[in-house]
């Protein structure tokens, strides 16, 4: 019998979410989020996704980003209805317990809407940890991601491909291909992965579109893959939850406790003084 993802009810516990974390390093939640939720992101997002187009260029990124995917961020700026989904608290709950024994906060990593569209080849498989130098990794998992189905995840489509349990395996084991499974799952439903979790996208034979959210949350010491910073205009962080502010970078990172220091700073302060200005 091959690989398979645990798939929890919609009603789990942060706790439970994190045990399941602990042994194998993915999840599946289902009916994470409300239908009424995923309608108001895809509508808001999808002028957005309307207006972009697939890479389709000849460069190093191809196979890894994919020539007939579309990819956004700046979600915070382009939905109103990211706020609620970037502060859940159950979300918060599980970076807590994953993140914070090696921060004394976490903030956003990337918020990526991904579309595959049809003929799109896998992407190749990997770690999220490792957008960090090596050197970083011993407080690892680094990064935890919540991807987001927006549209139905199958085996067809380009479902989110992961090895479970190979966050406990040594950084050279391949996979054998019993141990990779997809993330199969309905509209509202999360896949929660670790860092250190091999995975990727899957490959889409159907023609029929996989359009997911992943939203992912690093430690507050290290440069997020995205810049928010440019990527969300100022007057719109300015509309935001206090807690989605600092998530999104506009607060000090303060590590003194754990024996560092402070950084992330603005004027020898904290950059929420320039959402007062």
């Amino acid at each position: 019998m091959g690989a398979t993802v645990k798939q929890l009810s919609g009603s789990s516990t942060g706790a439970e979410i994190n045990q399941a974390l602990e042994e194998d390093g993915v999840v599946i939640v289902k009916d994470f989020f409300s239908g009424d939720l995923i309608k108001a992101l895809n509508e808001q997002l999808e002028p957005f996704v309307a207006a972009s187009r697939p890479r389709v260029q000849n460069n190093m990124y191809d196979d890894f980003l994919g020539g007939y995917t579309v990819r956004l961020h700046g979600i915070a700026a382009k939905a109103d209805s990211f706020a609620p989904v970037l502060t859940d608290v159950r979300i918060l709950e599980v970076m807590d317990q994953q993140l914070k024994p090696n921060c004394t906060d976490y903030r956003l990593s990337a918020a990526e809407l991904i579309e595959i569209r049809g003929g799109e080849t896998a992407q190749p498989i990997h770690r999220d940890d490792d957008s960090w130098p090596r050197a970083a990794q011993s407080a690892a998992p680094l990064v935890i991601n919540v991807m987001i189905a927006l549209s139905d995840y199958t085996a067809e489509n380009g479902a989110t491909v992961v090895v479970p349990g190979s966050h406990k395996w040594d950084i050279d084991r391949e996979p054998q291909p019993e141990e990779i499974t997809q993330a199969v799952m309905s509209p509202g439903s999360v896949a929660i992965f670790t860092g250190q979790t091999l995975h990727g996208g899957g490959k889409n034979v159907s023609g029929v579109p996989r359009r997911g959210l992943s939203v992912s949350y690093c430690h507050g010491w290290l440069v997020p893959v995205e810049n928010s910073f440019l990527g969300v205009p100022l007057e719109r962080i300015r509309q935001l939850p206090e807690r989605a502010q600092s998530l999104l970078g506009y607060d000090i990172y303060d590590g003194t406790s754990r024996g560092g220091g402070v950084i992330n700073m603005y004027e020898v302060g904290s950059p929420r003084a320039i959402l007062d200005q």
